[in-house]
Formats: structure tokens, sequence, C-alpha cells
């Protein structure tokens, strides 16, 4: 249904934060996460749009036109920005129609990521640690740059033990359990690393969730079309035929891989192929 561009009741029911200050905790794990995946246009532009977006928390109300002066930036690179944006699923864009009829300005939801740590936080997996791959750039690789470090243990008095793994890149065997051990096996050869693995398998889960296919990404068969594009994505960068990211180009595969995926789901599809 197009939202009316006026509707202040729509509007409020598309808040996507409790408050200002998890919107900027939800900013702040993303980029921590993800910056070094990104445009400097997309950073500036998710900035723009978290600015204006605190009267109803998380929902900003801006014009192409009117990013592109904010940020400096030719209304081209906004769009660019925005579709990285969105295909990160940190915004949602929503059409709006107005009262007179016609196309109004975009709304812009921001969504809490999947996967992004914030960097107060000691967690699992640190995303800052990237070494160069053989095969591709920018796959991170082992590099231990602290042994682990735990409390001393005093033999007269016990004391509660505590790992510290900040500073400690994880191989694949710490890659969680929710990613599949298949997408593990495929992708540990050329990311030995959980936190790589983990954010590379968060990107099949946003692309997933994006293609409203009714099919589980587990199953066999969806799952073996997921490696299929891992594999088309490290072909493509070994042939150099990636000119921005490697994460991008293996998201846009995996667009492609769903969407045939959710057409196969169509009762039409069955109409033709048995015709």
């Amino acid at each position: 249904m197009m939202l009316k561009s006026a509707n202040y009741t729509e509007m409020k029911q598309l808040q996507s934060f409790e408050n200002v200050a998890a919107l900027n905790e939800a900013i702040r794990g993303f980029l921590y996460t993800y910056k070094h995946e990104l445009a400097p246009s997309a950073i500036n532009v998710l900035k723009i749009i978290s600015r204006y977006a605190c009267k109803i928390v998380g929902v900003a109300f801006l014009k192409v036109d009117t990013i592109a002066k904010l940020t400096e930036s030719s209304k081209r690179t906004v769009q660019r920005a925005l579709n990285s944006l969105e295909s990160y699923g940190v915004i949602e864009r929503k059409a709006t129609m107005r009262e007179k009829g016609g196309s109004g300005h975009n709304v812009y939801i921001i969504r809490a990521v999947d996967g992004a740590v914030t960097p107060h936080v000691t967690a699992e997996m640190s995303s800052r640690e990237e070494s160069k791959s053989a095969d591709i750039p920018g796959a991170e690789q082992p590099k231990v740059n602290a042994e682990t470090v735990i409390a001393k243990t005093s033999p007269s008095k016990r004391i509660n033990k505590r790992i510290n793994v900040k500073n400690v890149q994880l191989d694949e065997s710490f890659t969680p359990s929710n990613v599949p051990q298949e997408f593990v096996d495929a992708t540990a050869p050329f990311y030995r690393s959980a936190d790589a693995i983990y954010r590379l398998w968060n990107r099949v889960l946003v692309a997933y969730k994006k293609s409203a296919m009714s099919r589980p990404v587990e199953e066999s068969e969806v799952l073996n079309d997921v490696i299929k594009a891992f594999k088309e994505s490290v072909f493509a960068q070994k042939t150099s035929k990636i000119r921005n990211t490697f994460e991008g180009y293996f998201y846009r595969i995996l667009e492609a891989k769903f969407a045939i995926w959710k057409r196969r789901e169509s009762p039409l599809f069955d109409w033709l192929v048995n015709e």
C-alpha cells in the first residue's frame, strides 16, 4: 500500500527504534562492522539520513536532491549510495503519494543489521583485522596479535577466570553454529576467519530476507546455490571482473539466484512448466 506523504499517523507506525540512543547505537555498530566495505559516499548519506531521523525515531523524510545538497554529491552518487545501503539492510526505502496525486518524496527507514558489532562491547568476533588473500583481496586471514589472556590464579585464593579475545583473530572453527557447516567449509579456504565468514553469511541472510522466498535458505538445494554464488564471485575476483567490493558482487549474485527460487514458487511457474 502506498503511503500518503502528509499522513503523520502512517509515518509514526514506521518508527524503527525506541529512542535516539538506540538509533545511534545501531548506526555505530553498523559502521564499525561494515565501514571498510562501504564507499565514503554511502557513509556520508547514511549519516545524513540518521541525522534527520529523530522526530520519528529511525524514519527520515528527504528528497534525493536534498541529500545530494547536504552531502555535496551528485544525485547519481546519492542513488548509488542508497542502493548500497539498502543492499546491506541498514535502510529501507518506501515511496509516498501526494494528497493531490503523483509521487511524493521517499521515506527512509533505518534498520538494525544482524551481525553488527558495537565498538564498546567485547564480542566473539572483531571486524577490525584484515589481511590480503592471494585469490581474494580483502579476505581476512588468521592473524593472532596476542595470546589468550587468562586472569592469574592464586593457589590460596580461587578467582573467576576471564578470557580476553578482543585482540585475537579467531579461525573458521569458531564460526557460530547458526552458519551452515557446508558454507563454512566452502568459504574457509579463502576466509580463515570466523568473523569474516559470519559477516558473509549475514549478507546471505539479508538477500534471502529481501527475496521473500518461502523455502528455507538452509535447505540443501538452496544452500548449494548460495555456495555456487560464492564460487562464481571468487572466479570473478580472480579474473578481475569485480569493480567494487567482493561482498557487494556476491550479494548481487545471491539476489539473482534467490529471485529464480522466488519465481519457482509462483503457481504461474508450475503452469508454464507443465504446459
